[in-house]
């Protein structure tokens, strides 16, 4: 960690002013354990991290992380093309791997 970036001189500051800030203690937590994943290094409790970025992400984007989720409704019409569209990138996939496979006889 580069003490002379301005994401550390700011949370640093944060700290100093307030030792108990949650969110200052969340990007602290965050951003050690990306360090560690970027490092090579495996973390405790994956989910743990998922949720601070979560946390994160809901904080900039002003949204309650807390809110109760809201219900969808898609129309039959757009679930129906999500379904074709689905199945038709399943059989291109097909067609590329039995492409692939044809020539690696081809080389044989």
């Amino acid at each position: 960690i580069n003490p002379n970036h301005p994401v550390i001189v700011d949370l640093l500051a944060k700290v100093k002013a307030s030792e108990s800030d949650e969110a200052a203690g969340n990007t602290a937590e965050v951003l050690f354990q990306t360090a560690l994943i970027e490092s090579g290094y495996e973390i405790a409790d994956p989910s743990a991290l998922v949720n601070r970025v979560y946390k994160l992400m809901s904080k900039e984007l002003g949204v309650d992380p807390d809110a109760p989720l809201k219900e969808v409704e898609v129309p039959e019409d757009e679930e129906e093309e999500a379904e074709e569209e689905e199945k038709d990138g399943d059989s291109e996939s097909e067609d590329a791997e039995e492409a692939e496979e044809g020539e690696k006889k081809e080389e044989l």
